[in-house]
């Protein structure tokens, strides 16, 4: 599956990700990556939503998916930037490689 960050807000840490894939799987796939990475538990914080968190998550993130906005992850503090895009990057490789 391909991942590629299109964009980065630089006001609230939006991380916008362009997808191959349908709807909100790929960001359930790559929260899942994350979170089995950690060792961590993967949950939707609001039912019916597609938003994921990571129980423990250092970063606090939020991966989501919607309509509007479509695939994202979002920053709990923009000093983490460099380091999630990194995280995220490994994952996009691996995912890709796992496909």
């Amino acid at each position: 599956m391909l991942y590629k960050i299109q964009m980065i807000t630089q006001e609230d840490g939006w991380i916008v990700i362009e997808t191959s894939g349908w709807g909100s799987e790929p960001i359930r796939l790559l929260a899942k990556s994350i979170a089995d990475e950690m060792g961590k538990e993967l949950f939707q914080p609001y039912e019916g939503d597609a938003q994921f968190m990571i129980k423990g998550d250092p970063y606090k993130l939020l991966f989501q998916y919607d309509d509007l906005f479509g695939t994202c992850v979002i920053l709990d503090k923009l000093e983490d930037k460099d380091e999630v895009v990194a995280l995220l990057e490994r994952h996009f490789q691996k995912l890709k490689q796992s496909s």
